[in-house]
C-alpha cells in the first residue's frame, strides 16, 4: 500500500515539474522584458489583418486575426521602428483584435519596451507568460507529501 503512494507521489512530482520548469523559464524572460529600458514612441498605423497563410485556408482559421500595430521610437539617438504589440505574439478573434487596435490610435504616444542588446526586439506591452509557476510548486509539494506518506507506510 505504501508503494502505491510512492508511485502516485512520483507521478505527481513529475506533473508538477513539467508545469514548473517551463514556467520558471518564462518568469525569468518576463522579468528580463520588464527590466528593459523604455522610450516614448508614436503609433504610425494600426489595423486588424488576417495573416496571408491563414487567409489561404479560410476553413481552418477564419476567426484568427492579427492586431497589426506599427510604431516608431527614438533610442540611442536614432529612429527605430517596431511592429509587435506584445510577447508572445498571438492571433485573436476579430473582436479581441479590434479591442487591441482601439488602444493604439494612429498618432498616439506610447511607451515602447526595447531590448538594449537588439533594439529590433521591442514591444508595447509586456505580458506575464509564467502562468503555472505557483501551480507547479504546489503540485510538486503535494507529490513530495505523497512520497513521504508512502515512505512512512512502508516503514
Amino acid at each position: 500500500m505504501g508503494s502505491d503512494f510512492l508511485f502516485v507521489g512520483i507521478v505527481i512530482v513529475v506533473i508538477g515539474a513539467s508545469l514548473f520548469f517551463p514556467a520558471r523559464s518564462a518568469r525569468k524572460r518576463d522579468q528580463m522584458h520588464q527590466s528593459w529600458p523604455t522610450a516614448k514612441g508614436t503609433i504610425t498605423s494600426a489595423e486588424v489583418v488576417q495573416p496571408q497563410a491563414l487567409a489561404a485556408a479560410p476553413s481552418k482559421s477564419a476567426s484568427q486575426f492579427d492586431a497589426s500595430v506599427k510604431y516608431e521610437f527614438r533610442a540611442g539617438g536614432q529612429l527605430h521602428f517596431g511592429a509587435a504589440v506584445s510577447y508572445p505574439r498571438y492571433l485573436y478573434r476579430k473582436e479581441e483584435a479590434d479591442r487591441i487596435i482601439s488602444r493604439y490610435p494612429v498618432g498616439a504616444t506610447v511607451t515602447v519596451y526595447y531590448n538594449p542588446e537588439d533594439i529590433r526586439e521591442c514591444y508595447l506591452e509586456i505580458q506575464n507568460t509564467a502562468k503555472y509557476y505557483r501551480t507547479g510548486i504546489v503540485i510538486m509539494a503535494a507529490g513530495v507529501l505523497a512520497i513521504l506518506f508512502g515512505i512512512l507506510r512502508v516503514i
